[in-house]
């Protein structure tokens, strides 16, 4: 019996550099990557701030709109509070 091939693009354990190669996030992974909590994505999904896509009752997040979404949320150096 030959041995189980696994491809690493695939793996839930392969890793991936933030903004990496892949495409879409769940709202765990991307919770993870922004180090925020879920309900936390869950509630910017409801104000409207995050766009998401819908399959069935599944949310994902397309990494060109996280990084949309980041772009609008960034704080010019200038305007920091000390």
């Amino acid at each position: 019996m030959a041995p189980k091939m696994r491809h690493a693009d695939y793996s839930e354990d392969a890793e991936i550099s933030p903004f990496g190669s892949r495409e879409f996030y769940t709202v765990g992974q991307l919770a993870d990557l922004l180090q925020l909590n879920q309900m936390t994505i869950y509630r910017m999904v409801k104000t409207g701030q995050l766009p998401y896509h819908q399959i069935g009752r599944m949310m994902r997040f397309r990494h060109d709109d996280v990084e949309g979404f980041l772009q609008k949320h960034r704080v010019p150096a200038s305007l920091r509070k000390a």
